[in-house]
Formats: structure tokens, C-alpha cells, sequence
């Protein structure tokens, strides 16, 4: 075994980069911190190739001194703690003194600064944790910090890094945070010499939200009324059920201007909520200030998790913001619309979906198929008073509409592939040849009609058969997409283009999977920064929602684990999420029934999903006999 030894300075700060420096985006949050901490009111972060070919931040903060700028690339070299005390009473972002010299060790790193009141500014540079000689320079008051060709001398770092796009996405997530969390800086954003966003400081909350996401987004905003706990303030702005996501990307939470991650938190927030669809994360901007010694922020490296000292008081005063705050906004709009008693609203119904997802308003989700003459449900009562409220809105702050999808009457063979007509043909065809070898598969299904409107029941010489319609369109869907893999589906050309404006890393997967979405029939084009437009769907998809849809088929995209070489594993999650999609948003009437089952057991496993969820249930009459009590 070798003996033990101390690391040199350079090794330890490496070891330390693998903790603090994790990617591109980790090195921008540590050098805004620094340009915030520094009282910046002007930040700007420039990057190339997804910030590994260079990271550059910008700042017209206070500045250095000769002697402290030549200190801060020391380890454990800070000015934000100077005792034990200020330890447990942490004012700033950063505090240990570890980011500059870890990121000085994996990068060609170079600091120009000045202060105010000096004549001249100095310039440090480090290459790989070799320091040069510091000099003077000429440069505007502030610190301007530059990392080129960072994990140069790491390889192996290297390789773990994803694609530029990926990389790039994750750095503008990180300007986003910390814009959001600073309205009075002014932000500006440049990736490969290209503008992505400016944004100018304003003391409104709501402007900066509105220019960091789209207008309906916006528009749906709710104030959340402030409230006032033992030592914790909670203010911020609740999204309508409608902008859920299955993934926590729509959850905006800061802590004394500091993004934070914390179970504690996301648990305070659905009993907020007095309840949430399962699988679904409740969008909000939720900003907290606390007393800081009642919060410790050095429990985890890149100081993304929190621990509080009184936790119930934390929980307690979250619950009773968003509570108070939905049943506020609940009361505006059952005022808004007491003036219209004769205008007829469409029906609500159950909004309960399988796997969580966020069912179509043209859809009853409670059944397979549409209920002709039946008193519509009332709603869930497990969804929070906002979610039939806000999508009924007459209110001051109305939430984004959802409307049908113009299409244009277009032959389907325009440019595609005629997906009925072929598969007709091939059906009429094999049935030919197939005719004197073998009967059709579900020629001993007797069709008996529907129970509750949602499973389909069969007689068959061994007993009973369920099928549930949707789980069974699920598998059909998937199969022909994965059969139909080298020529397109036929896509139905939208009348009016539906422009988006998305999440940096919702518009990254997007890119990602472009080729896939073009082979299902769903023509995706970027349409600016981070905005996409819709321009056709599948033909065999039914939409109303498009916004709904893409991103909860992101969600999912993303949930997944991808190697770079997996195209064939990649493709077939994608068309399975699209196929569950496309199934479960379908209104299928009770006379498709026998044609579904046969078109089911054409396929290779007929008897799941492709998510492995049952679409027969066998019942053998041995077995009904027996709960009979009768002899089989």
C-alpha cells in the first residue's frame, strides 16, 4: 500500500473542482455569485460551444485591489466570513473560497478587475493552477472573468460532458435562476457571439417573469398573497393546474435570493395545494425570505439544498400562503362570473388520467368512450379549488385558453404517406394470402358491448375478455410507428401555426429529438430563441392542447436514460410516449370496439402496452365457475 502524503495545491484544487465545477453551467453560477456578492448591477455572460470553449462574466461591481485579486485564487481565501458566528448567519451567495481556485485548476483562467476610485486595474492569470505573474491593465470599473478551455487538462472530466446544445441550455437555466432572483440587476446573455436575451433591471417582479417566459405564461400569473411566519416571509406568483409538469421544471423556489432544492419544500407546496393529480408538479415562483440563522446553507457543495432549523414553521407558512392565496383567487372568479348565470359553460369533468398526465378538456377521461345521454360528473375534488376555476377564468388574471387546432383540408397522400389507405390495402392483402392458412385471430371474440363506458367485453369460447380500448390504441400506435420507421406518418397541416416560447432545456430535448418528431408526423421547427413552432400533427392524433402535449412528451423524453449511440432505444421511447399520448387523448365510440380487438391481436404482443400495462383480462370460466362456488 503507498504511504501517505499531502496533495499538492494543484491536486487538491482539481479534487476539489470535481465537487464545486460539474459542468459549464456550474462555473457561470459561481462567477454570477461572486458579480452579485459584489454588489453587480449589470451582469453579463458570454459563452462558446456550450460554455467549454469559453465562459466569460462581466460585471460593473466593486472590484479588487492588486492584493485581493491575487488572494482570490487562493483556496479557502474568501471575504464573506471572518468567524465562527457569520457562519451560522450567512448573508451571501458564496462563502468557502473554493470556486475560483477549482475552476482556475481545470481551465485556462483569466481575471481583469478594477475598483472605482483606482487609476488602473489588474489582470491574473492561471493556466491549469500555474500561476503567472499579475499585471496591470486597462479596464472599465468591475471584474471581468474569462475561462477558456475548461476540463482541458481532465479529459476524462471531458467526456461526461453532453452535447453543446445540452451544455448551453443548462448555463442559460442558470442566468435565468439568477435573474429571476435579482429583478434589479440587468442581465444580458450571449451564446457564439449571438444575443440571446437583455434584460433591464425593474423593481416589478412580474415584468422580469414575463420576459423570461412566454405571454400566456404571463398572463395566468397569480400573486401570491404575502404571508408572515416566525422568521420567514412568502411571497410570489401560483400557475393554474393547466401549466403542471410531470418534472419540477416549472418550480421556481428562491430562499433570500438564493435557488434552493428541498423536499421539505416541495411537500409544503402540494399540501398547499390540499392535493395534486399524481405524477404532476404544480408551476410557481416561490420566493422566501428567512432569518439566516435560521437556516443552514453549508450542507451540500454546490449549495443547491438548505436545512431549517425550524421546519415547521417553514411548512407551516408555505401551506397557508398558497391555501389562502387559491381560495382568494377561487372567490374572483366565482364573483367574475356570477354577472353571466345564461352563459352556458362546457361541461367539467373528472380530470383523472392514467399515469398523472394532463388529461384533454375535449376528452371525458373517466371513460373510453363518450357518454351520449349522462349527466356530466362533478369535478375531482381531489384538484385544488384553482384547477375548474382556472380554466373557466372571466377573472383579472385569465389563464392561457385552450383551443381546437385549425386544420387544413389536405389530402393525406399530399407529400406523405396515406397511413389508412396502406393500411387497408396491406390489411385486404394479407388477409388474402393469409385466408387459407390461418382464420382471423378475433373470430371467436363474441362482442357482448361496454362496461362504464370504458371496458369493452367479449365472449370467447374460454370465458370473458376485457379490453380497454385506449390501452389497447396504445399498442396498435406504437406498433405501426415502429413499423413505419424509415418512411414519415401522414401529419395534418395546421392552419395557424402554434408558436411556443420554452424552457432553454425543454427547447434543448427538442432539438435532440427533432428527427423523431419528424418521422411521427409532427413537424417541429425552431422558430428563434428557444421558441419552436408546431406546423403539423399526426393525422391519428386529436389535439387541442399542443402546448399541454409537447411538454408533457418532453417530460417524459427527458425522464429517460440515453446512451449517445442508443438511436433505436431513443426512438422507441419516444414513439411509446407518443403512442400512450396520442391513445389516452382519443374519444373512441363503442362500435370500434371489435375492430380495435382485431387490429390488437395483429400485433406482435398484443397484451400490453408498451409500458407493460395489461390491455385484455382474461377470465376463464373454470374461474367464474369457482366464484360461483360451482364445479368447474
Amino acid at each position: 500500500m503507498p504511504s501517505i502524503h499531502v496533495m499538492s495545491p494543484t491536486l487538491a484544487s482539481q479534487v476539489a473542482a470535481g465537487e464545486v465545477v460539474e459542468r459549464p453551467a456550474s462555473v457561470v453560477k459561481e462567477l454570477v455569485e461572486n458579480s452579485l456578492d459584489a454588489g453587480a448591477k449589470f451582469v453579463r455572460v458570454e459563452i462558446r460551444r456550450g460554455g467549454v470553449g469559453m465562459i466569460k462574466v462581466t460585471d460593473d461591481g466593486s472590484g479588487m485591489s492588486r492584493a485581493d485579486a491575487e488572494l482570490c485564487t487562493k483556496r479557502h481565501a474568501t471575504s464573506k466570513l471572518s468567524s465562527l458566528e457569520e457562519l451560522f448567519e450567512i448573508t451571501h451567495l458564496g462563502f468557502r473560497g473554493e470556486a475560483l481556485p477549482s475552476i482556475a485548476s481545470v481551465s485556462r483562467f483569466k481575471l481583469c478587475t478594477r475598483q472605482q476610485q483606482d487609476l488602473e486595474g489588474w489582470e491574473i492569470r492561471i493556466d491549469g493552477g500555474l500561476e503567472h505573474e499579475p499585471r496591470s491593465s486597462g479596464v472599465s470599473p468591475g471584474t471581468a472573468i474569462e475561462v477558456a478551455d475548461l476540463f482541458y487538462n481532465t479529459p476524462a472530466r471531458r467526456k461526461f460532458l453532453k452535447s453543446a446544445e445540452t451544455e448551453a441550455s443548462h448555463v442559460e437555466h442558470q442566468i435565468r435562476l439568477h435573474a429571476l432572483a435579482y429583478p434589479q440587476v440587468r442581465f444580458a446573455y450571449k451564446r457564439d457571439d449571438q444575443l440571446v436575451f437583455d434584460l433591464s433591471a425593474t423593481t416589478d417582479l412580474r415584468v422580469r417573469i414575463s420576459a423570461l417566459t412566454d405571454a400566456s405564461t404571463a398572463a395566468a400569473l397569480i400573486p401570491i398573497e404575502t404571508t408572515i411566519g416566525p422568521g420567514i416571509s412568502i411571497t410570489g406568483f401560483l400557475l393554474p393546474l393547466s401549466e403542471a409538469r410531470r418534472t419540477r421544471k416549472g418550480q421556481y423556489v428562491f430562499m433570500n435570493t438564493r435557488p434552493v432544492e428541498d423536499q421539505l419544500i416541495n411537500r409544503a407546496i402540494r399540501d398547499g395545494y390540499g392535493g395534486f393529480p399524481t405524477g404532476l408538479h404544480p408551476a410557481l415562483f416561490l420566493y422566501m425570505e428567512v432569518e439566516p440563522a435560521l437556516v443552514d446553507v453549508n450542507v451540500h457543495p454546490a449549495k443547491k439544498e438548505v436545512r431549517f432549523r425550524r421546519s415547521a414553521d417553514v411548512v407551516n407558512t408555505i401551506v397557508e400562503a398558497i391555501a389562502n392565496t387559491l381560495q382568494k383567487h377561487a372567490r374572483q372568479e366565482i364573483h367574475a362570473a356570477a354577472p353571466e348565470p345564461e352563459r352556458t359553460l362546457p361541461p367539467a369533468h373528472s380530470t383523472t388520467a392514467p399515469h398523472g398526465e394532463i388529461p384533454a378538456r375535449s376528452t371525458n377521461p373517466g371513460s373510453a368512450f363518450p357518454a351520449a345521454a349522462r349527466p356530466a360528473p362533478a369535478s375531482s375534488a381531489a384538484q385544488p379549488p384553482l384547477s375548474s376555476s382556472a380554466r373557466q377564468s372571466h377573472g383579472p388574471v385569465p389563464p392561457p385558453t385552450l383551443r381546437a387546432i385549425p386544420l387544413k383540408q389536405v389530402p393525406a397522400t399530399q407529400g406523405k404517406l396515406d397511413f389508412h389507405r396502406q393500411e387497408d390495402e396491406e390489411t385486404a392483402r394479407n388477409a388474402h394470402e393469409n385466408a387459407a392458412l390461418e382464420r382471423d385471430a378475433s373470430a371467436g371474440f363474441s362482442y357482448l358491448g361496454t362496461l362504464r363506458q370504458q371496458f369493452a367485453l367479449f365472449e370467447t369460447p374460454e370465458g370473458l375478455v376485457l379490453m380497454h380500448p385506449k390501452a389497447a390504441r396504445e399498442r396498435i400506435i406504437f406498433e405501426r410507428l415502429r413499423a413505419r420507421r424509415e418512411a414519415p406518418m401522414p401529419s395534418q397541416q395546421l392552419l395557424d401555426p402554434v408558436v411556443l416560447d420554452l424552457d432553454p432545456r425543454d427547447f434543448a430535448v427538442i432539438r435532440q429529438f427533432a428527427p423523431h418528431f419528424d418521422q411521427a408526423g409532427m413537424a417541429v421547427t425552431p422558430f428563434g430563441q428557444n421558441t419552436i413552432r408546431i406546423e403539423s400533427i399526426p393525422a391519428l392524433l386529436e389535439l387541442e392542447n399542443a402546448r399541454a402535449f409537447l411538454l408533457e412528451l418532453v417530460d417524459r423524453l427527458t425522464q429517460s436514460e440515453f446512451s449517445r449511440n442508443a438511436k433505436r432505444v431513443a426512438y422507441e421511447t419516444f414513439i411509446g410516449e407518443f403512442a400512450r399520448k396520442s391513445a389516452w387523448r382519443e374519444r373512441i365510440s363503442p362500435h370500434r370496439a371489435p375492430a380495435i380487438l382485431k387490429d390488437l391481436l395483429a400485433c406482435e404482443v398484443p397484451y400490453c402496452t408498451p409500458g407493460g400495462k395489461p390491455t385484455l383480462v382474461n377470465y376463464s370460466v373454470p374461474e367464474i365457475k369457482r366464484k360461483f362456488g360451482l364445479q368447474a
